[in-house]
């Protein structure tokens, strides 16, 4: 066995597994604050616009709607409306991290990682006299909502921030645009949005000697 192999040693495999384990324990209480310090906000925005308050609502991510390696539909055919909201943790890329003179570029690695959340809503017609179903707006702030959620979780967990905080870049987050679909044809054209925030990590590899 190389002198080199510790039980210190974080490799891609156990980084998903910390980023899983983070998220299934404490998104739900995360979304729960997101919401509560959202609401007199949300409150002030309908009176702007002169529309009537109704409260957001969102719902719980169970822990068999979090993803890790890719998204579900890369290996299912078609993921109902079932299957949200989820959250998928999937891998970009990583490169060599100049860390140790002796070991740089062999075993430390800068890990990128994008956490996708991915909300649904309800079709609600064209209600507002101007062609637009209001649902559109709910799934795109249910989406940010719960990356925010995320982006508190992975923050604050003892050892996420612990790893995310050791390496110098800038966390980027990107959205995709709404689409709508129906399961196999069948039933309400519901929306659907996704949010991704990307992170940076390092983990430690070693060479391996019999």
């Amino acid at each position: 066995m190389s002198p080199y192999l510790s039980e210190e040693l974080v490799g891609t495999e156990e980084l998903l597994d910390m980023i899983e384990s983070a998220i299934i324990q404490n998104v739900n209480d995360a979304l729960s604050t997101v919401y509560e310090r959202r609401a007199p906000l949300d409150q002030a925005r309908a009176e702007l616009r002169g529309e009537d308050y109704v409260p957001l609502e969102y719902e719980d991510v169970p822990a068999s709607h979090v993803w890790a390696g890719n998204f579900p539909s890369t290996v299912l055919e078609e993921v109902g409306p079932e299957a949200y909201p989820y959250i998928a943790i999937t891998l970009d890329d990583y490169i060599p991290d100049a860390e140790d003179l002796q070991l740089d570029h062999v075993s430390v690695f800068r890990n990128g990682f994008t956490v996708h959340s991915l909300a649904k809503a309800d079709p609600e017609g064209v209600v507002n006299g101007q062609g637009i179903d209001p649902a559109s707006d709910k799934v795109l702030r249910r989406a940010v909502r719960m990356s925010e959620a995320v982006h508190l979780v992975l923050n604050h967990d003892p050892v996420t921030s612990r790893l995310i905080s050791g390496v110098s870049n800038p966390t980027r987050g990107q959205h995709s645009l709404p689409w709508r679909y129906q399961r196999e044809g069948v039933g309400p054209n519901l929306w659907f949005q996704a949010v991704g925030t990307t992170y940076a990590i390092k983990s430690y590899t070693a060479p391996w000697s019999s």
